[in-house]
Formats: structure tokens, sequence, C-alpha cells
């Protein structure tokens, strides 16, 4: 014998609000996450950040090439990443690779109302070190519905490891920050890079 519909239904419509509200009221749930493995990861690609600086969220690793994504500790808005890529002659530009402008345009692509501000090129060891900072419109709005000011640092640097060519590409990036980044807030990704 079937159920009358219109009964039925408001049961289910019932049951189907009941467990919705309490899903939405529901703490977040505790669950084994795998940020260990992520840490061990990072420490076997030889490079791990200052955990106090930036939490390591994920890591993707191709044949050449890692990607380290973080999330700021002490300002929750920064978020960064690291690419190292281990050029090939016979696939991939070094020079492409080398040169700052080529990554800042993939980035500057994606942003409104995009500003360089300092161009400037460090020595670190026995290589040199280009960074620009930049500022951009975001999405988000502020009270009065303004678009908030983004902004963020991205950075080259060029070392040997075990006698082949490494290039390291770096991102800071906030929005709702007041200043630019400078050279010193690359520090904690530059700290881990072994340098010949």
């Amino acid at each position: 014998m079937m159920p009358k519909a219109p009964g039925f239904i408001s049961v289910l419509a019932f049951l189907l609000l009941v467990n919705g509200c309490s899903a939405l009221v529901q703490p977040d749930r505790e669950y084994a996450n795998n940020q260990g493995v992520i840490e061990y990861t990072a420490r076997a690609a030889a490079y791990s950040v200052d955990g106090d600086s930036y939490l390591l969220q994920r890591i993707e690793i191709e044949w050449d090439t890692a990607t380290f994504y973080y999330a700021g500790v002490s300002d929750p808005r920064e978020d960064a990443w690291v690419l190292r890529f281990s050029p090939k002659s016979s696939e991939q530009d070094p020079v492409a690779l080398e040169d700052v402008y080529s990554h800042l345009t993939l980035i500057e692509g994606l942003r409104d109302d995009f500003k360089v501000g300092a161009d400037e090129e460090d020595l670190v060891g026995e290589s040199s070190l280009r960074h620009v900072s930049y500022s951009y419109q975001s999405k988000s709005r502020d009270s009065e519905g303004k678009a908030v000011r983004g902004h963020g640092i991205i950075a080259v640097y060029s070392t040997r490891r075990d006698e082949l060519p490494v290039v390291y590409a770096m991102k800071i990036e906030a929005v709702g920050r007041k200043v630019h980044y400078t050279r010193k807030a690359l520090e904690p990704f530059l700290r881990p890079i072994p340098r010949p």
C-alpha cells in the first residue's frame, strides 16, 4: 500500500529540512588530515619553509617541477606558492623560466587594474634574485562596496643542484594589505634553497 502523497511529501520535506538545518549548525568534524604526509614530502624534496611563518597546504610534484602552496600564519590573508623548475634543454626555454616578467604576465592577466611597483635585483650567494612587487584591484569589497586593493611580490632565483640548473619562482600575495611587499618578505622562501 502506497502512502498518501501529500502526507508522505510533508514528512519527507520535514526530514530534509531538519537534517539540512542540523548540517548547517554542526561544528567542523574531526578528521585525520595529511599534514604530516605533506610536511614529509617537503622534507624529501629538500624544501621546507619555517612553519611559524607559513603553513604548507599542499604540494604538486611532476618529473621536472614541484609546486609548494602556503597560507600565511601571522597574516592569514596571505597566500604564497613556490615553483621549483628543473629545466630540460629539449622542452623548456630556460631563459623564459628565469625571466620574472614571463611569470608576472600570467598573474597580471588574472587581475584588474594591475600595477607594477618596485623591480629589483639582488645577489644571493652566487646567483641573482629578481623580484617585482605589484598591486591590483581584488574582487573583494569593503564596507562601502569599493574594491579592496591587493598587493603581491613575485621573484625568480636561479641556482644549481648537483651541477644541474634549477629555477625557483615564488609569489606572495594578500588582499587588504596596505603596503607593497619588499625583498625581506621573500626570506622564508629563500632560506631553504640549497646554495652551491
